[in-house]
């Protein structure tokens, strides 16, 4: 599937070849007036009530409203087709909340109900494709009345006579995202993870949220209501969005299960990572890194985090950690700087994406699930809350958090992980026994190093298989808050090696605790 990136490097290759003087084609204007049902009722019990009725009711698959026409709106065509946003719901000058929708196509066949809430009163939005603009001749012309839409975007204050950006999508699924406050869009999350690596026996269900309620943005709020529906789950979600001055969520949860479920992730976060200045440039590639986020945090205890940088592995991998009562964990986009990516698709200002549990997370574990990808096209990085009560048919589950869509951190007093790299492996047929030998390098920073002198304090390293070799602290050079950590690594096999290193001084923990996980053969 094509990247928006790539996609626009084919249209500019194609701009190269066409006439100089032909004329962009027209486009329909769009905007036409919004038609709406007739009002009924709606309430959160309403809503929890029916979610649950669901529950006991065969699974029932929404179905593709014009195939033929679907499959004539691929990437290329759906990137042209929009809602203009003067033509949008809760319309005002210079207003922030204006919701246009999305039109359905290939890679988006399932219809979802849009609703616009007021006074308690739903007034459903009807599928018009005079709504949307595209140029003339475009498969959406054909669409049939009461086709549905894809789903919907929230947009930034609007002042009139241009297509305003927006700041928060639901699309796709049980998808959402935003661009927070850095203004750029990168990882998503999802109403709940079903089943995800579940061996080669089993796919991954996404459940779908089928139908919204949206309510106007008023004293900076907006609330967003939505249903879920899948073969073994159904569900209603509850959305309370705020916009400034950063961008946080306050998420309510009621999920009811037909199934059993083997692996029943909360609160799931979906990013990509194909590789940073750990193994420097992927064949083939100009740029030295390219990831939508570059590691898991989860906080350990009163203002203490661990760090797990992400991998592509060479197999599916699934690794777990604890998470003590009512924690947080997230994402997180550590690398900010331009120059480490060289992309104008702004991989440094993605943003992280932190949970923070309300209640519902007692008990449990968060699990990190990293996909092996040569490509950037698609997620390939999954973390999620994993409830320690079995998630079986009939369970009634409740949850509460916050998401936090920022380009900043959770503060934490201890030195972080700034960068990780790993020499290639060598293999030593010498040694007794036979090994593989890498260089670690791992460089942390921050004010709980500064003024201190590396020579006397030491690295706990703590290796799952085989060892450090001659491990050593020194100061980065120009940085009195910046030591770096050398060692080699001998392993034996294919299989993942995990460091745990905590910098110390005396009994006092300097660092965050990072477990670093390398994969001894992947690059022989």
């Amino acid at each position: 599937m094509l990247t928006r990136r790539h996609l626009m490097g084919l249209m500019a290759a194609a701009a190269l070849v066409r006439p100089a003087r032909a004329a962009a084609p027209q486009r329909t204007p769009g905007a036409a007036p919004l038609v709406f049902a007739d009002p009924v009722p709606f309430s959160w019990s309403d809503l929890l009530a029916r979610a649950r009725r669901m529950r006991e009711e065969p699974y029932a698959p929404a179905v593709d409203p014009a195939p033929e026409i679907l499959a004539r709106i691929g990437y290329e065509q759906h990137h042209a087709i929009y809602q203009p946003v003067g033509g949008g719901m809760f319309v005002a000058p210079d207003r922030d909340g204006i919701v246009t929708a999305f039109h359905l196509g290939e890679l988006f066949r399932k219809p979802v109900r849009l609703n616009r809430l007021e006074d308690g009163m739903a007034h459903e939005l009807l599928y018009r494709h005079e709504y949307f603009s595209y140029p003339e001749g475009h498969p959406a012309d054909d669409m049939p009345p009461g086709a549905g839409f894809a789903g919907f975007r929230v947009h930034e204050p609007w002042i009139g006579g241009g297509q305003a950006g927006d700041w928060l999508v639901f699309l796709g699924a049980s998808y959402f995202r935003s661009s927070g406050d850095l203004k750029q869009y990168g990882i998503s999350a999802r109403g709940i993870a079903v089943d995800t690596a579940i061996g080669a026996d089993g796919d991954e269900e996404f459940p779908d949220f089928t139908e919204f309620w949206i309510s106007e943005m008023s004293g900076g709020l907006m609330t967003i209501y939505a249903l879920l529906d899948g073969p073994s789950v159904t569900g209603a979600f509850r959305f309370e969005v705020r916009h400034f001055p950063n961008v946080v969520m306050d998420v309510t949860a009621r999920v009811f299960l037909r199934e059993d479920v083997r692996r029943f992730g909360v609160a799931p976060l979906t990013s990509m990572y194909w590789y940073s200045q750990e193994k420097r440039w992927a064949p083939g590639d100009w740029r030295p890194e390219v990831h939508d986020s570059d590691g898991l945090l989860v906080r350990t205890g009163q203002g203490a985090h661990l760090w797990r940088p992400l991998t592509n592995p060479p197999e599916v991998s699934v690794v777990s950690f604890p998470l003590p009562r009512n924690s947080g964990f997230g994402l997180m986009q550590r690398d900010r700087n331009y120059d480490h990516y060289q992309d104008r698709e702004a991989f440094e200002r993605r943003p992280n994406l932190w949970v923070e549990p309300v209640s519902g997370f007692e008990a449990g574990e968060v699990q990190l699930v990293e996909l092996p990808t040569r490509v950037e096209y698609g997620d390939n990085i999954v973390a999620f809350f994993v409830p320690s009560a079995p998630a079986t048919a009939g369970s009634d589950f409740h949850f509460r958090y916050r998401l936090h869509w920022s380009g900043e951190e959770p503060e934490t007093r201890d030195a972080r992980l700034r960068d990780f790299r790993l020499g290639p492996p060598r293999r030593n047929d010498g040694a007794t026994p036979p090994r593989l030998e890498h260089k670690v390098i791992a460089d942390f920073v921050g004010g709980s190093l500064a003024g201190r002198d590396p020579r006397w304090a030491s690295a706990r390293l703590q290796i799952s298989r085989g060892f450090a070799f001659q491990p050593s602290l020194t100061r980065i050079e120009n940085r009195d808050d910046g030591w770096r950590l050398q060692f080699d690594l001998f392993s034996r096999g294919p299989e993942p090696v995990d460091i745990e290193i905590v910098l110390r001084a005396g009994r006092d923990a300097l660092s965050e605790p990072t477990v670093l996980r390398v994969w001894p053969e992947q690059d022989l």
